[in-house]
């Protein structure tokens, strides 16, 4: 007689888990979190409105269903078949039979459903690795495929964030001012039309993730335009950048790229350090007392991060490595979402920002909205109420290298498919933008 799961568990509790692996299907499922519902099905301003009673009543669910989840686990502890034994050449002693067999392959496979259910309740770092269609309503509608890793396989960019979702809807509606001559036609115009004549974009996304903004980017960019820059500092990011990009084809729109932020503002240091010593000469042979307006200065955990000055034994390749970025190879547009997040951050996606943000306007034609002609920066996070002194200090940093947000927006949407946040969108765009 061939074994079943329900040999293993009654039918009642079959019945309950398939519930319970529905419930978390639906918790990440895109459709709720575009329609505002919260895991159970209830109107996201319901669930913020809600009593701290009622909250503890959620908590309270959640733990009789971890109860209940690892009462089955030791149930099929309990129930499991006997281990195999081997000879010396590691072959069975005795051959399982067919229902043995099966047995076996459906325990394995009824604990393999239960511990992903465990591991779902203890949160999105514990989930293991998923991949998840996300499918933006532009004319035609596109959708990307992305890999989101286990969390053993770096501390980092193993997840995509609730603002990256919400960023990357901005991008396919054609709400960024740089992309909407592209994201406002269909996707089988290769060129803009006559009212929308730009440059075609250079895109930089910083701390990449698992690639869904830089991605969705390079969807609805112009085909015929520069790759999209998509970076990150770690290499397991990268690793995960490659194959998202490969699973969804992308390879010829993308260029994916190591970059360390430490690294740049080391070099912008080390320029400062090397302005001021030609400084100090220039002013041994002058009268000329008033020096340029050095570096903003702050105390943050960056402060070690200047390196020696070069030496007189520097290569020609290591005085270049440190020179400013020149206008050619500067963004239109630069992205990020999730980016700041502690107070190093702050400081460093500033410097970043304002090291590979163009200088000039993308194009001088008047006739074209200055909105769509200045170069800008796009980021998206979460209004955390813990970390509001970290974007005060983002806020310092960018005011002092002479960014300011010209549009700000904030709306609702969710992280790990179930905590609801605020999320504030800003562009910022250099101060001498602002108007002509």
């Amino acid at each position: 007689m061939t074994v079943t799961t329900s040999s293993l568990l009654p039918a009642a509790s079959l019945a309950k888990l398939k519930t319970i692996e529905d419930r978390i299907a639906y918790k990440y499922s895109q459709d709720r979190i575009d329609q505002g519902l919260d895991q159970d099905g209830n109107d996201i301003d319901t669930y913020n409105n809600k009593s701290n009673n009622e909250d503890d009543d959620d908590e309270e669910e959640d733990q009789a269903l971890m109860n209940w989840l690892f009462k089955v686990l030791v149930k099929l502890e309990e129930t499991a078949p006997p281990e195999e034994e081997v000879n010396e050449e590691g072959k069975p002693v005795t051959e399982e039979t067919l229902e043995e067999r099966e047995y076996r392959l459906e325990h394995e496979q009824l604990t393999e459903r239960v511990s992903a259910c465990v591991a779902h309740f203890c949160g999105r770092a514990a989930s293991g690795a998923m991949t998840r269609t996300w499918t933006f309503r532009s004319t035609p509608p596109q959708s990307l495929q992305i890999h989101d890793p286990s969390f053993t396989g770096g501390d980092v960019g193993f997840k995509t964030f609730g603002s990256a979702y919400l960023l990357s809807k901005h991008i396919a509606q054609g709400d960024i001012s740089q992309l909407e001559p592209w994201t406002s036609e269909s996707s089988s115009a290769t060129t803009p039309s006559a009212t929308s004549q730009l440059p075609l974009p250079k895109i930089l996304e910083l701390g990449s993730g698992t690639g869904l903004v830089g991605f969705t980017a390079a969807l609805y960019s112009n085909p015929q335009g520069p790759k999209v820059i998509l970076s990150d500092y770690h290499p397991n990011v990268i690793t995960t950048l490659h194959h998202n990009s490969r699973l969804n084809h992308l390879d010829g729109k993308c260029d994916i790229q190591l970059l360390d932020w430490r690294d740049i503002l080391r070099k912008r240091k080390l320029r400062w350090n090397a302005w001021q010593h030609n400084k100090s000469e220039q002013l041994e042979e002058t009268t000329t007392t008033t020096p340029t307006t050095p570096l903003p200065q702050r105390s943050t955990e960056y402060d070690n991060v200047a390196p020696t000055p070069l030496s007189s034994t520097a290569t020609e390749s290591d005085k270049n490595d440190v020179q400013e970025q020149p206008e050619s190879k500067r963004m239109d547009l630069i992205i990020g979402a999730e980016v700041v997040y502690d107070h190093g951050h702050a400081e460093l996606v500033a410097h970043v920002v304002d090291e590979y943000l163009k200088k000039e306007l993308i194009s001088k034609d008047a006739q074209i909205p200055l909105e769509r002609r200045r170069p800008a920066f796009h980021i998206m996070f979460p209004l955390r109420k813990t970390h509001a002194d970290v974007i005060a200090d983002f806020d310092f940093w960018m005011d002092k290298m002479g960014l300011v947000d010209c549009r700000q927006a904030k709306e609702w949407g969710r992280e790990d498919g179930e905590t609801t946040f605020l999320y504030h969108w800003r562009e910022y765009v250099r101060k001498e933008h602002l108007s002509e």
